[in-house]
């Protein structure tokens, strides 16, 4: 597995899960996994994977 978010160890598929469950913003998914919520460094890629799993 791939970590997205170094400052909490959240995995790709720990997003995609919380996107899956209704996570539709990064302010969402950082609620839910803290993924995005220290540096800030991979919201990018977090918004990048909420875009792909609403395809």
């Amino acid at each position: 597995m791939s970590v997205v978010c170094g400052c909490f160890e959240v995995t790709e598929e720990t997003i995609r899960e919380a996107v899956r469950n209704g996570a539709t913003t990064v302010e969402a998914v950082g609620d839910k996994t803290q993924a995005g919520t220290g540096c800030g460094g991979c919201v990018g890629r977090i918004q990048e994977i909420i875009d792909e799993e609403a395809k």
